[in-house]
């Protein structure tokens, strides 16, 4: 599944979100729609009668050609399937966003372990491997990124969560000087910031969240299975 398309030329944020339920979702028969109605300009896939505001909105849009079919796809695809998938699954609608800065700086020590090398890194490892097979140019250009894309995004914690967390390491490794080229070569510090450390935290996040039951490589499965559910759901308001 694509990520989320940036929206230009209409704006579906103002309104308040208001996503169906699981419940709602199990009244609709699709079949019973009236096909001569409502469906996807792209897909042709049958509309429910009942929609959220934002599919509603991205619909009415797109009827009167402010929004590409492509783009209202990805929104019912979306709203019908990937989060109804989510919330079976108990990812979460609601995420206490104000606490993470101090859950992220409980992990410093963790961490610096990690850019010292003293313990094992699955995104370390990741992105070394990555760099030395494409180069560090190729790699650290937009298109070497998209590659690697699905990897590093932060599960159901959205691209909200990721601007908090690169926020808050920025400012305990980068603003300090203990990230240097010295230690995180090949990759340029920033680089490694996002390629690393970015998505090792976010990994910690949802293994605290599970009780600190499993591994962290359990929690990087739900993390890598969630992230579209988490690009809808906590996304930065860009989507």
């Amino acid at each position: 599944m694509p990520s989320p398309i940036r929206f230009t030329e209409c704006n579906l944020n103002e309104p308040e979100i208001n996503f169906l339920t699981l419940e709602e979702l199990e009244l609709i028969d699709l079949d019973c729609v009236d096909k001569t109605k409502d469906h996807c300009p792209f897909c042709e896939t049958i509309l429910p009668n009942l929609m959220s505001d934002r599919l509603r909105l991205a619909f009415e849009s797109s009827k009167k050609g402010k929004l590409p079919p492509i783009e209202f796809c990805y929104i019912h695809n979306a709203e019908l399937t990937i989060i109804p998938d989510g919330l079976e699954k108990n990812y979460p609608l609601d995420i206490n966003f104000d606490e993470l800065p101090d859950r992220i700086r409980n992990f410093k020590d963790n961490l610096e372990e990690i850019i010292e090398g003293t313990v094992r890194s699955y995104y370390r490892n990741f992105a070394i491997r990555y760099y030395k097979k494409n180069g560090s140019r190729k790699s650290a250009t937009s298109m070497g990124l998209y590659g690697r894309f699905k990897e590093l995004r932060p599960g159901y914690y959205g691209t909200k969560g990721n601007l908090i967390i690169s926020d808050v390491l920025i400012k305990l490794f980068l603003n300090t000087g203990i990230l240097t080229l010295a230690k995180t070569y090949p990759l340029e510090p920033m680089n490694y910031l996002t390629d690393v450390l970015v998505p090792e935290t976010a990994m910690r996040l949802i293994f605290e969240d599970n009780g600190g039951n499993g591994s962290l490589d359990d929690a990087r499965e739900i993390m890598v299975s969630s992230s579209d559910f988490g690009d809808w759901v906590h996304n930065d308001g860009t989507v």
